[in-house]
């Protein structure tokens, strides 16, 4: 006679209960495959945004229109108060800006505003926009000053 010892600790399970357990329904398997689908092409559009920002920023695209309104210089203040000069329509108009307001301080005409913005004759092409925006203030109030 055979004496069978089970093994209270470690539960028993047949092979039929291991191939119930190893085997995936086919529904899980489609919405396993969709859901993955949809998280790469998700996956790849976020990509395709971020590629081509950096693509724009990189090479730096702007609007090929001329404005009518360009900021050539600015002098800070303080961080609320700041000198503009402006070009608009042939002149050069030196702005003053608060956190309230713009106040028109000073208008270049056309035949000075031309020669302020001329490129300097001395070969030296790399002023920094704070250095160009002094001379040209320097310059104006020179001209006052006569």
């Amino acid at each position: 006679m055979d004496i069978i010892y089970e093994n209270k600790a470690q539960p028993s399970i047949s092979a039929t209960d291991t191939i119930a357990i190893t085997s995936v329904s086919p529904e899980l398997k489609v919405n396993t495959q969709i859901a993955t689908s949809m998280g790469m092409s998700l996956i790849g559009v976020i990509a395709v945004i971020l590629f081509l920002g950096w693509i724009v920023k990189r090479f730096n695209w702007k609007n090929p229109n001329k404005q009518l309104i360009e900021v050539k210089a600015t002098y800070n203040i303080n961080p609320k108060e700041r000198i503009v000069l402006v070009h608009v329509d042939h002149q050069l108009l030196v702005v003053g800006v608060t956190g309230q307001q713009m106040t028109l301080l000073h208008t270049i005409n056309e035949q000075r505003t031309d020669m302020l913005l001329a490129e300097p004759s001395s070969g030296v092409k790399d002023f920094s926009k704070n250095r160009m925006f002094e001379q040209m203030l320097q310059s104006i109030l020179k001209v006052r000053k006569e």
